[in-house]
């Protein structure tokens, strides 16, 4: 029986090496060295009997290849393996007839056995030639046997170079080195030709637009590249270096150069032209696969280096049109603040009128109170009308909690709410024989109302005069600074604003305990202005909205959301990255829209760091969470505006 000898230092790899080997078992004997001691000693004690050497590259104590040196393994065939191979140092051990083959790990195993089949059928073959010949009578070869010998020896040798070199195991740089290396032994004694050639810097190898016949290889030196563009002026393409091929496209196709090729330094090159480059393949057909293996490298290179190219082009083209779309957005914008600075100047006066009268009102009213009865009814009074002049946020979820706690004593759940809106529900209403309870809560809520109307009066005169001051500053003609702010408050204002056209709606808060946040407030209105006034077009002036907020305590950086949704139509996923571009509007026909309100949005919002996102789903819900930070370094606050202008008076 023949024997295999398997060395190598990894345990757990050998034993997965007689796994695999089991179905030889019958023909083949398995023998195990984990050292380059123990291989040693069991060659030169079994060398009759061992037809194979299979072992890793590298062992811990040395290079396998160092087993090989032994005459006793002249007739054995020899297998290496390795993950990762030196392969200048595989090919070398090839070309010399060391080792017989060699195998990439991970191998496949039906692959690995058929190749441990094939190796121990050529041992046999060989092995038995040899010994025919031995036992001959005159011990002398004939010339037949001899061919014969030789000829099995040839293709066994063949087999293996043409299953071993994998060209896609070596790197552009070894396949240059092997490709001009066999070239070079091949001239190295007879160079009739001078192929071998060297140039000073500045010389012309290929000019483009002329016929070239010949293939460059550098052997050492630099070649720049160079074309002309479509303006005529010549630019350079990219620097060939040592090992590089030139010429290879116009070469095999008998076109044009593509492209001038100019040594920059002293360089060294073999120079091939059409009928030496075919004597030397057909005298060589074994340089042939590695040199086609190259050339196609090299087109493969160029096409990848074409498409690369090309890629960047439409990505500069890209983004050359989308500065372009910024530019024409900023001349809008120019223009739209040069319309915005005029409205503002013509809206300034009659504003500033408004809130004047609406803020003498209010004193006025007030004052005729104070003057008035000092009864208990007229405090209280005093009090609702006063509760109606200002805001007091309360969440949906609160004022019924409150109403239905109240409805223990009061009866009427309309009274009972009224009470609650006016802040009333724990104070005694004190009635009198010409008024019962209801009578009172009626009329202290028509004071209540009186309140109310002065409040919206003046937040509204207020409102647009801030607005004016925010088209002023938008215009870039007055300056504007950050405050700490309450958002409810802004939120309860914007409802305020809109009371009239959600008559029809359901709406629904649900406010989170939020700290004062540093932001520009007229701004964040104009936010919720336009999401609110969005929702009532889209829901058909009836439906659902639902405002809720949230504190998001991170440690560095506190946040807090607001969250406002319908239950309108919702928006087609198709359109739904559009929303915030300029001029793009979603508002079907009959709803004016310019498409610049979701646009502003965006715009706020990023100024004061924060983002703003879009939810929606057809038919059900659009939901829009915009998120803040509580303290914003994006923004001058007006605490920092008042000491940095301190610091500069003093």
């Amino acid at each position: 029986m023949l024997t295999l000898l398997c060395v190598d230092s990894d345990c757990e790899r050998l034993i997965q090496i007689k796994q695999d080997l089991q179905p030889l078992d019958g023909i083949l004997h398995i023998a195990e060295a984990n050292n380059l001691a123990q291989a040693s000693k069991f060659i030169l004690q079994n060398s009759t009997e061992i037809a194979l050497i299979l072992s890793a590259q590298c062992l811990d104590d040395g290079n396998a290849l160092s087993l090989f040196r032994y005459s006793q393994c002249q007739l054995i065939r020899k297998i290496i393996y390795a993950q990762s191979p030196s392969l200048s140092q595989v090919i070398e051990c090839i070309n010399q007839g060391h080792i017989d083959y060699f195998l990439q790990l991970p191998y496949q195993k039906s692959s690995f056995k058929k190749l441990i089949q094939t190796q121990i059928s050529n041992y046999s073959l060989t092995h038995h030639q040899r010994k025919k010949l031995s036992q001959s009578d005159n011990n002398e070869l004939t010339i037949n046997q001899t061919e014969s010998v030789a000829h099995n020896s040839t293709k066994a040798t063949s087999e293996f170079k043409d299953k071993f070199l994998d060209y896609s195991l070596y790197s552009d740089s070894e396949l240059s080195h092997l490709v001009i290396t066999s070239l070079y032994k091949i001239l190295e004694n007879n160079d009739e030709h001078n192929i071998r050639r060297s140039y000073h810097a500045n010389h012309i190898l290929t000019r483009e637009g002329q016929k070239n016949r010949y293939l460059w290889f550098i052997i050492k030196g630099k070649v720049l590249l160079k074309k002309r563009n479509a303006q005529g002026e010549t630019q350079d393409i990219t620097i060939m270096q040592a090992g590089s091929m030139v010429g290879g496209m116009s070469f095999l196709t008998e076109e044009a150069a593509f492209s001038t090729g100019i040594a920059i330094v002293d360089t060294e090159v073999l120079k091939l032209d059409n009928v030496i480059f075919s004597q030397i393949m057909q005298s060589n057909t074994s340089l042939l696969a590695p040199f086609t293996n190259l050339l196609l490298r090299n087109f493969n290179r160029r096409l990848q280096h074409s498409i690369s190219t090309e890629l960047a082009l439409q990505e500069t083209l890209k983004s050359l049109d989308v500065a372009h779309n910024h530019l024409i957005e900023s001349e809008k914008m120019a223009v739209l603040g040069q319309l915005v600075s005029g409205v503002a100047h013509e809206l300034n006066n009659p504003v500033a009128a408004i809130l004047r009268g609406s803020e003498s009102l209010i004193t006025l009213i007030s004052t005729l109170l104070r003057h008035g009865s000092k009864s208990e009814f007229a405090n209280l009074v005093s009090k609702t009308l006063q509760q109606g002049l200002t805001v007091t946020p309360l969440s949906t979820s609160e004022v019924r909690a409150r109403t239905k706690k109240l409805l223990k004593t009061v009866k009427d759940k309309n009274i009972a709410k009224k009470l609650v809106n006016m802040a009333l529900d724990r104070v005694d209403i004190p009635t009198t024989a010409q008024r019962d309870f209801t009578q009172t809560v009626n009329l202290l809520s028509q004071y209540h109302q009186v309140g109310t109307i002065l409040r919206n009066s003046n937040a509204c005169a207020t409102r647009i005069a801030d607005l004016v001051k925010s088209l002023k500053h938008y215009a870039g003609q007055d300056s504007a600074s950050a405050a700490p702010t309450d958002i409810h408050e802004g939120i309860e204002e914007t409802l305020i604003i809109f009371e009239s056209k959600l008559k029809n709606y359901r709406v629904t808060k649900e406010y989170q305990q939020l700290p004062q946040i540093e932001c520009h407030p007229i701004e964040l209105e104009q936010v919720w202005t336009n999401i609110i006034s969005n929702a009532i077009d889209a829901t058909g002036n009836k439906g659902e909205i639902q405002i809720s907020t949230l504190y998001l305590p991170y440690d560095e950086s506190p946040m807090i959301q607001v969250v406002i949704e319908d239950n309108g139509p919702g928006i087609p996923n198709a359109i739904l990255d559009k929303i915030f571009e300029l001029n793009y509007t979603s508002k079907s026909e009959g709803n004016f829209g310019l498409g610049i309100g979701l646009t502003i949005c965006s715009q706020i919002i990023k100024r004061h760091g924060g983002t703003i996102e879009v939810e929606s789903e057809v038919n059900a819900f659009t939901r829009f969470i915009i998120t803040l930070p509580v303290f914003n370094a994006y923004i001058e606050s007006s605490h920092s505006a008042f000491f940095n202008t301190s610091n500069k008076e003093q």
